[in-house]
């Protein structure tokens, strides 16, 4: 089920879908360039749309007066400590909406779409640049997050074909 809130007479949170697929790709790779994010873009449309047609994830959309201005990432997991998790994986606001709700309202929607998919905690990860650059953790923390002292270690795999 897909779900829209009109959060402001302006701002409104939809969940994407293939109809706005492109607009959600365009603020993503917008902002893995922004970023520095080394992905390729074969790969990187090929898993948003997994995620916008797929279960156990969704995209969401931030629209101010039918302008595609911020979108969210979330994708689910099961393990045996949480049960049924999430992480935030993407979080983009376009430059000159920053600071107006924009970002609060996509939180919130996953959130809530989290909440109705029996998700017992939302993860996000807070990269050393998102730290330095934006000062992510407060961002976080004041959107109801917490540190948790947990130390994210990665192993890169080698896929055929990459």
């Amino acid at each position: 089920m897909h779900m829209e809130s009109k959060v402001s007479s302006s701002l409104t949170i939809q969940q994407a879908g293939a109809k706005s697929f492109e607009a959600a790709y365009r603020l993503l790779d917008r902002f893995f360039l922004e970023e520095g994010f080394n992905a390729p873009a074969q790969q990187t449309r090929a898993s948003l749309w997994t995620m916008v047609s797929g279960p156990g994830s969704a995209v969401f959309l931030a629209h101010r007066d039918q302008q595609a201005v911020g979108v969210a990432t979330v994708t689910t997991s099961v393990g045996l400590e949480y049960g049924r998790s999430a992480e935030l994986g993407d979080l983009y606001v376009l430059p000159e909406e920053r600071g107006s709700g924009v970002a609060s309202a996509l939180i919130e929607a996953v959130c809530t779409w989290c909440s109705e998919q029996q998700v017992s905690v939302v993860l996000v990860t807070v990269t050393p640049e998102g730290e330095g650059e934006h000062g992510l953790t407060d961002f976080y923390r004041r959107r109801g997050f917490a540190a948790t002292g947990r130390v994210i270690l990665e192993r890169a795999l080698y896929l055929p074909g990459s």
